[in-house]
């Protein structure tokens, strides 16, 4: 129903044509060929012959149909009230039965404002105000629509705007983007985009000091992968924006098994025993607790089979175009990236003398210090005081870490302690979601109880009917 709802949105029409909207959407996805049908359409695969498309037009089109006999028609066609439902008609007067019926087609004349230039323009034209702040558009691919020329010339200029279409779209556009970008081009139009180049400029310099590649001319029998940038925004336990992240991820789809990974496993520990850690070593025996968090963990990793990938978008090296990337370590997106990880971390451990549990594996133990290993979320328990300073020590000597402190914030809960007790709930997620769909329109719900009802403290069983 996506496509439905983009179909309905982009004509303009009304909710009631969503029957219309899925026919069109079904009548167009049959005649559209698939990788998995060798080329060929449905259509064709049904039929045994290719299917004509010259019937088709944009959904949502004008069109007039003209129902009297032939010998009444005149040089101009009769309007009736009508509506083109991109392949079929669907009068919304319907007439007597003829045996002909001859329909003229007025494709969309209003133009939609699709990028900030459109926007910038419209302003100028009609003496706005212009605030490019105001507007936050993703960049989409353009794309051309061929529409065969009417016979009847259209009733209103392609210039013209519909200002009504134009103040949907924004609100649409407002509910459903996100301040997250999805591409590199999009971080070159946002508001943020001097936050976003710092932020990938500090991931490749970050690559080049733990030297995860070099570059090298590209051959013919390279198998070269792709890489794409990945943003987010990482918050703390009260909502509020903590930093601004990229992550540059190769195209691991594209790896062969047996070829370019063999073994991808990699022990990650179990949510019930950190909650179970927490119940024994800090609500019971009063532990002290820290988080830490490892900076570019999987470039830690080393590779044992040479990958090439491409020069990161935006970062290509001048006078080194044709060159790729020879991998040396773990990027994200790689199959074999997590465990290369955990293989690094693990060897890192065993020379600070720690022991791996044999019943988890994302357990550490050493005297009086656990360790708890989820990816690069690492929780520490020790005793006293100096011990779990000491462990963190010896840990930032060989990893570039971040200490969070005590554990309030960690896999999407949040880790209240009041007094001896420690409270696990999902209040920043919930925030969250409220914050995504504030502005969505909301549906009343009716209750069982009326509105401003008192309940009594406590009711008898002897009361209950």
């Amino acid at each position: 129903m996506e496509a439905v709802r983009t179909m309905l949105q982009d004509s303009g029409l009304q909710p009631k044509f969503w029957a219309e909207a899925l026919h069109a959407y079904v009548h167009t996805k049959n005649r559209c060929s698939h990788k998995l049908t060798e080329g060929k359409t449905p259509m064709e695969i049904w039929s045994g012959h290719k299917p004509s498309i010259r019937h088709c037009r944009t959904f949502g089109s004008l069109a007039y149909v003209d129902c009297r006999a032939q010998d009444e028609k005149s040089s101009s066609p009769k309007k009736p009230s009508s509506l083109d439902i991109s392949t079929w008609i669907r009068l919304e007067k319907p007439r007597k039965k003829s045996k002909r019926i001859d329909v003229y087609y007025y494709p969309p004349s209003k133009e939609r404002l699709r990028s900030i230039n459109d926007v910038k323009m419209y302003c100028e034209k009609n003496k706005l105000e212009f605030d490019p702040n105001q507007f936050n558009f993703k960049p989409t691919k353009t794309n051309t629509r061929f529409e065969e020329k009417s016979e009847c010339h259209n009733e209103t200029s392609s210039d013209s705007v519909d200002e009504a279409s134009f103040v949907n779209d924004i609100f649409q556009h407002e509910i459903y983007m996100t301040e997250i970008p999805k591409t590199f081009k999009e971080t070159q139009i946002s508001p943020d985009k001097e936050k976003w180049d710092e932020v990938m400029s500090e991931e490749i310099k970050l690559m080049q000091n733990r030297k995860v590649w070099d570059l090298v001319e590209s051959k013919s029998n390279m198998k070269i992968l792709g890489c794409r940038w990945v943003y987010n925004i990482k918050h703390d336990e009260k909502n509020n924006v903590k930093k601004y992240k990229s992550r540059l991820v190769a195209q691991g789809f594209k790896q062969r098994p047996g070829v370019d990974f063999t073994d991808v496993f990699a022990p990650l520990v179990n949510f019930d025993i950190i909650q179970f850690l927490f119940v024994l070593l800090v609500c019971i025996l009063g532990w002290n607790h820290c988080q830490i968090d490892v900076k570019g963990a999987y470039l830690y990793g080393i590779l044992d089979i040479p990958i090439y990938m491409q020069q990161p978008e935006g970062f290509v090296v001048k006078g080194c175009e044709h060159y790729v990337c020879r991998l040396h370590k773990s990027i994200y997106g790689l199959h074999q990236s997590g465990r290369q990880w955990n293989i690094e971390l693990s060897e890192i451990l065993f020379g600070l003398g720690f022991h791996q549990n044999e019943l988890c594996n994302g357990l550490y133990t050493k005297n009086n210090c656990i360790l708890l290993i989820y990816v690069d979320d690492i929780v520490v328990f020790s005793k006293s005081q100096s011990d779990l300073e000491d462990s963190i020590l010896n840990i930032k000597i060989k990893l570039e870490i971040t200490e969070l402190g005590p554990v309030r914030y960690l896999l999407g809960v949040n880790f209240e302690r009041i007094g001896d007790s420690v409270y696990l709930h999902q209040n920043t997620y919930i925030n969250k979601l409220k914050t995504r769909f504030k502005n969505l329109p909301r549906r009343r719900i009716t209750l069982p109880l009326k509105v401003g009802c008192i309940l009594p403290d406590r009711v008898k069983e002897n009361e209950i009917k």
